[in-house]
């Protein structure tokens, strides 16, 4: 094996177990608090520790994973007061990705949008949360991409990962979802007309509602899901490694 390779190697199969533990995180495999054991890890995915440490460090880079010293590496609980925060913050990005998108869209890529949203309607008529989470997932990500800004997506996207846990189970109310599909409907008509100001005002009425929503689900979620808030505070002032 070349030098080349031997370099390339560690980052490429860091990469493979982080994609991998975000997975688990997105589909509730994992949930906040859990613990991960790197020798596990080292096994499930038949690596060494050093990409499996750098995998963790990535991730405790994102947010999502905390690496306690002398206690554990933990999938990262966030305090009521950081979610509520993380959303605030989601709106502001979404109204102004909405805004760009209304601006910058080619016309195929406002096509695709109206086709995702008429597609979103056979899972609402079907009250199916399942097929709307996903449908809805791929709304937002076409308006992401259509602001034709990486670094504004990046950022949306990184907010939206840390987040998703605690949201994913939103659309199990079946009044959100028909109330979603209606705030959709309106954001593509902004965005169909040019209309900035209208897509920013429309994008962000409709996160806006979405976060009454998410906290009165937030009010009936497990309490050991979430960080208390004092403690937040404390751990984010550490810097911490994975064991050795």
């Amino acid at each position: 094996m070349s030098s080349s390779t031997k370099s390339v190697r560690p980052a490429s199969m860091a990469g493979y177990v982080r994609e991998a533990i975000e997975s688990d995180m997105h589909n509730g495999r994992l949930l906040p608090g859990d613990a991960l054991d790197e020798l596990h890890l080292c096994e499930r995915f038949n690596v060494s520790r050093t990409p499996v440490r750098e995998a963790l460090l990535q991730l405790q880079a994102q947010g999502l994973v905390r690496i306690v010293p002398r206690s554990g590496i933990y999938v990262a609980r966030l305090s009521l007061p950081e979610l509520f925060a993380m959303y605030e913050l989601l709106a502001e990005l979404e109204g102004v990705c909405a805004k760009f998108a209304a601006l910058r869209m080619t016309r195929s890529e406002v096509a695709q949008l109206r086709a995702v949203h008429e597609e979103a309607a056979l899972c609402r008529d079907q009250k199916d949360p399942e097929c709307y989470a996903i449908a809805n997932t791929r709304f937002h990500q076409i308006i992401y991409e259509g602001c034709h800004n990486p670094f504004l997506k990046s950022q949306v996207e990184l907010i939206r990962k840390r987040t998703h846990v605690y949201r994913q189970n939103v659309f199990e109310n079946t009044t959100r979802i028909a109330t979603s599909h209606r705030d959709h409907g309106r954001v593509v008509e902004a965005i169909e007309a040019g209309d900035a100001a209208a897509a920013t005002r429309e994008m962000l009425n409709h996160i806006g509602g979405g976060g009454r929503d998410f906290a009165e689900f937030l009010a009936t979620s497990p309490a050991e899901l979430f960080e208390p808030a004092a403690y937040a505070r404390s751990s984010n002032r550490r810097e911490a490694s994975p064991h050795r």
